[in-house]
């Protein structure tokens, strides 16, 4: 082969070669993926197909197991090699559809009728009139990717024709006049199972499509979670507080309970004592009456004492003598004057008589002193007794203001009223019961404010954990978006579900066929004899 074939034939070669987007070199193209789902009138899948849109990407390379392709914006032609495909354009945006040949969708879908009670087939429900209830049960389908369900919110939405369909209920649905439909959405947060429900009276019953749209939830949500923190903390320091408090009352209801036990004792003793006083009244009750008796033995002792006294005084006694015919005076007289008699004859008198007027002289002497003796005894007497006289007067009138005292001590002991000692043991007892249940209330109370106490301990940064998980759920976690179709495409900017069931629509009536006699022509009808 000659220098100037050689030369032709790498010119062609390179021309070839650069007219051939090489893909091999290539990552996956950047995309956004459309999962449409199409579901029987029960919710069971009948087809998954996605829409991928590429835009400003001239060799595009994507993966995914479809049974089938199709470009939907150009004649370009894709290249499919098992999961990889492949795409040359100079459009700006291209649209493909590829039709998974095993689509799980995320959620699992039941549809269910009842019509007046009865469940119903939605192919016999088409026309029916009556009480409708529909129920729509949404669950994870164990078969598809968990990163889906747990990520991704999905907005159920049900229309009915306001014209056929009256007194419409759904609980938890949010419902809107669309044009002469009532539409009404439910919105189920990702990891969300759940059963809807709806009723109506219906007339001829039609119903369209009802539709499943699934996002990524991605809010961007920037919440200050510090004045809710800060509220778990003023709850965490009152607990502390409350638990402080509550063991210082358990504290000091011990402390009253001890001491009312004490005071119960103490009642106790002092209610024996009153029992004893309470006897010894009894005998008190007596002391007025003896006092009395006392009293008037007083009066007696002085008046007998001022009797004693009028007898004993000599003159009376003199008196009384005289009285009994012997005249004391006279006595005496006579016997100083026989003394003094005998004292003057002593000289004369014989030797013999001496003894005898010795012995009289004797005698006298003897009854004068007996006379002088018993005078001097009886004013000796006289004062003794005008002293005890004094001294039982003085005695009755002293003994006079005591029994005053000591009727008037009588009269109060016999009011005083004990029973209050007894309302006050009693009041002692109820007191150290309800002291004790106090003891015992604080202790429960203290356990449960420590308890209390323990389960607010840092409940501040809990709450905070919990918002943040929270939030981390309602706006799609890490924000990243994970390919529907293929691990493979790791440049996916978004993924959307849209699903559909089908329709329950009445069947239409085809026109009656019309007789074929009167449609032939008389040529018609004479060539059909020979067929």
């Amino acid at each position: 082969m000659g220098r100037k074939s050689i030369a032709v034939l790498l010119a062609v070669l390179t021309a070839l070669c650069g007219a051939v987007p090489v893909f091999g070199l290539q990552g996956p193209s950047e995309k956004e993926e459309v999962v449409y789902g199409n579901l029987d009138r029960d919710g069971r899948t009948e087809k998954v197909y996605v829409v991928n849109l590429f835009q400003k990407q001239k060799n595009i390379v994507d993966y995914g197991d479809y049974q089938s392709v199709r470009n939907m914006t150009s004649l370009d032609k894709i290249r499919q090699k098992g999961d990889t495909i492949t795409l040359n354009t100079e459009d700006e945006t291209v649209y493909y559809q590829g039709e998974l040949k095993n689509g799980q969708l995320p959620w699992d879908i039941q549809i269910a009728y009842y019509l007046n009670g009865q469940k119903v087939q939605p192919e016999i429900l088409a026309g029916g009139s009556g009480d409708l209830e529909l129920q729509i049960n949404v669950e994870e389908n164990k078969d598809a990717d968990p990163g889906f369900f747990r990520n991704y919110a999905l907005q159920v939405t049900a229309a009915l024709d306001m014209e056929k369909c009256e007194k419409i209920e759904a609980s938890g649905a949010t419902a809107a006049n669309v044009g002469g439909s009532k539409q009404l959405t439910w919105t189920l947060l990702p990891e969300t199972e759940k059963k809807l429900e709806l009723t109506a009276r219906v007339k001829d019953f039609e119903m369209d499509s009802i539709s499943f749209n699934g996002v990524q939830m991605n809010f961007d949500v920037d919440v200050d979670s510090s004045q809710i923190t800060e509220k778990f903390d003023q709850l965490e320091n009152a607990a502390a507080a409350i638990d402080a408090g509550t063991k210082n009352l358990s504290s000091g209801a011990a402390s009253l309970a001890k001491g009312t036990k004490d005071m119960k004792k103490g009642l106790d003793f002092a209610a024996k004592k009153v029992e004893n006083s309470r006897k010894k009244l009894k005998k008190a009750s007596k002391l007025g009456s003896a006092s009395k008796e006392v009293k008037k033995a007083a009066g007696s002792l002085s008046a007998g004492i001022g009797q004693i006294k009028e007898a004993a005084n000599y003159q009376a006694f003199k008196q009384q003598l005289a009285e009994n015919g012997l005249d004391l005076d006279a006595l005496q007289a006579g016997n100083r004057e026989m003394l003094a008699t005998l004292q003057s004859l002593e000289q004369v008198i014989p030797a013999q008589y001496q003894g005898q007027v010795a012995k009289a002289k004797q005698l006298l002497q003897g009854n004068i002193s007996a006379v002088s003796g018993m005078e001097q005894y009886l004013q000796g007497l006289a004062k003794s007794m005008e002293r005890a006289e004094s001294g039982s007067q003085a005695f009755a009138d002293h003994y006079a203001e005591f029994d005053k005292n000591i009727q008037s001590l009588s009269a109060q002991m016999a009011n005083l009223d004990l029973s209050a000692i007894g309302q006050l043991t009693e009041g002692a007892e109820v007191l150290e019961k309800g002291a004790a249940q106090l003891e015992k209330g604080g202790e429960t109370l203290a356990g449960a404010t420590g308890k209390l106490r323990g389960k607010t301990a840092g409940m501040g940064e809990e709450a905070e954990q919990t918002i943040h998980d929270m939030l981390s759920e309602l706006t799609g976690g890490s924000g990243q978006v994970r390919s529907f179709v293929s691990n493979k495409n790791t440049r996916v900017k978004s993924v959307q579900f849209i699903i559909k069931s089908e329709p329950i629509e009445i069947p239409e009536m085809e026109p009656p066929a019309e007789s074929q006699e009167a449609e032939m022509s008389l040529w018609q009808k004479f060539l059909a004899l020979f067929q």
